[in-house]
């Protein structure tokens, strides 16, 4: 679902949604990538640490974006 509305927001006409659509899979597969894995993935991540995990790297993300 994360993956998603990723692809929901890059396709959105506005610069913004984009930006955050990128944000937001590139969030995801690192997570992924980091070991961090709900149990579908092989994993034994709840959804909701999954999420603020990924949450935190979109907002990372975010910041650092902006300031260049």
């Amino acid at each position: 679902m994360i993956l998603a509305a990723s692809a929901l927001l890059s396709f959105a006409d506005h610069e913004d949604a984009a930006e955050a659509g990128r944000a937001i899979r590139e969030a995801s597969l690192e997570t992924v990538a980091d070991g961090i894995r709900t149990a579908d993935l092989g994993g034994h991540t709840s959804t909701t640490d999954f999420t603020d995990q990924v949450i935190r790297r979109v907002r990372s993300k975010l910041d650092v974006w902006a300031t260049l």
